[in-house]
């Protein structure tokens, strides 16, 4: 989680989120109705303040390939 000062200090270098700082943008569903593009982290930290990740489980996979 990000704090509330390193959002406050952060400066935007994508029109979206310039919108977003502005609060032009309030909303994530309103990024996905304009189709939108995130390239900020601190974008999804503003609209969806509250958001928590984990990693569940990660796993090495192998590609399988066909030499018939």
């Amino acid at each position: 989680m990000v704090s509330m000062s390193t959002l406050e200090t952060w400066v935007p270098a994508t029109s979206v989120g310039r919108l977003v700082k502005e609060g032009k943008i309030t909303s994530i569903d309103e990024v996905f109705a304009n189709n939108l593009v995130i390239k900020e982290p601190e974008i999804v930290d503003v609209l969806l303040p509250n958001l928590r990740h984990e990693v569940i489980d990660v796993n090495i996979v192998q590609k399988q390939t066909d030499t018939a």
